[in-house]
């Protein structure tokens, strides 16, 4: 029983620190009440849980980050924060989806400090490890992002099990493409080599009915 609750109290406590962290990209942003004029820092820190949520458009904080930068100005500390906000992972439903979605639009960030950083996703999706690990490296190292969305920067760097959202909503399914040509490749290595074992049985066959047949003109 007691095993039970410490495995329960323990699940909490990650899910309360995985989900925390919009409050602390929230509080990075409400930080900067030196800049801009006042009350615009908090109502962009206020901003920032909305595009976080699972619902919201993948895009929509590159958006709010960008806008950031705009208000703000591009110190150091406004650019580190607006770069929390593009690295922040983006929840999902769950029960609704699988995998996370990510922002197709090569346009944004606008940002150029901004650009060429990945975000962090849930750790129980398929090859979080390694987009995860980006994540926190293209913070101090961005990739390179010309001409590139922050989903195709993803990609470029070994992580493709997302869900690629447009600006204007539109959804599509990058690992499926992939996943159904290996599949397909698969698949069509395997009939032919069926067709082959089969043609080679067939020779075989044939080939011993003449001999039989040779053997009973003899």
């Amino acid at each position: 029983m007691y095993s039970k609750i410490a495995a329960l109290a323990a699940l909490v406590a990650f899910a309360e620190a995985r989900f925390g962290q919009e409050g602390l990209v929230q509080n990075q942003i409400s930080a900067l009440g030196n800049f801009g004029n006042p009350g615009q820092a908090a109502t962009l820190a206020g901003a920032s849980p909305g595009v976080l949520l699972g619902g919201a458009n993948a895009c929509a904080k590159l958006e709010l980050a960008d806008q950031i930068v705009a208000e703000l100005g591009n110190d150091p500390e406004v650019i580190a924060a607006a770069a929390a906000l593009v690295a922040a992972e983006k929840n999902f439903n769950n029960f609704a989806a699988s995998i996370p979605t990510i922002c197709s639009d090569p346009n944004l960030p606008a940002t150029p400090e901004l650009r060429g950083i990945v975000p962090l996703v849930d750790p129980g999706v398929v090859g979080s490890d390694i987009e995860n690990a980006n994540s926190a490296s293209s913070l101090t190292n961005p990739f390179n992002a010309d001409g590139l969305s922050q989903a195709d920067v993803a990609i470029a760097n070994g992580f493709s099990n997302f869900t690629a959202q447009a600006s204007d909503g539109s959804t599509a399914d990058v690992g499926a493409g992939g996943n159904a040509g290996g599949n397909a490749g698969g698949n069509a290595g395997d009939n032919a080599g069926n067709n082959g074992n089969n043609g080679n049985g067939n020779n075989v066959d044939n080939g011993n009915a003449n001999n039989g047949n040779n053997g009973n003109v003899n």
